[in-house]
């Protein structure tokens, strides 16, 4: 749920599957009724199928479409995560919703199928989203980074390398080693 938050997003949804309802039953219903009717009547018949039924098969979507995008924000308000398993308990719910005026086995088994429908919807937006995605990774340049040089050597307060203090001792005049480390605090 990217864009909108829940009551906007529950009526967005309602509107757009009951456009998508209302334009596939409208196809659907015009060629119905065009091979139904008599053939001096084709485009009467289909004009008028479409009129009378289309906008009820878009109040079915809508129906649907509501139903599931609430039973989707409840899931993701309880559970207190987005994940594909919302939609799967949100299509469970409203296949089982949709199926109540008909009884138990009814419930049961419009659960079932509106669960193992959006099972199988989640599933293949997973995959395909992978399938996609990899393909990506493998044609991004590869950047090879210069290595960075080594560090310099820790040197004294006078800028003289601390890296051996025994070969230093002698070069600089000191008998002792402890001498030299002494001269590095001060």
């Amino acid at each position: 749920m990217e864009g909108q938050p829940c009551p906007y997003k529950i009526v967005d949804d309602m509107g757009g599957a009951f456009a998508m309802g209302a334009f596939g039953g409208g196809i659907y219903h015009f060629i119905r009724g065009w091979r139904n009717s008599p053939k001096g009547n084709r485009i009467h018949g289909a004009l008028t199928s479409m009129r009378l039924r289309a906008p009820a098969t878009g109040g079915a979507f809508a129906l649907w479409g509501g139903s599931f995008c609430t039973f989707d924000c409840t899931f993701i308000y309880l559970r207190k995560q987005e994940d594909p398993w919302n939609a799967i308990m949100a299509g469970a719910s409203t296949g089982g919703l949709l199926a109540a005026r008909a009884g138990t086995k009814a419930i049961i088994t419009g659960a079932a199928v509106g669960g193992v429908l959006l099972g199988m919807i989640e599933g293949m937006g997973l995959m395909m989203q992978r399938m996609l995605s990899a393909p990506n990774k493998s044609m991004m340049p590869q950047i090879h980074h210069k290595r960075k040089p080594p560090p310099p050597p820790a040197t004294n307060v006078y800028g003289i390398p601390t890296d051996n203090p025994q070969r230093l001792s002698s070069e600089l005049g000191f008998n002792d080693v402890a001498e030299l480390e002494a001269e590095d605090r001060f």
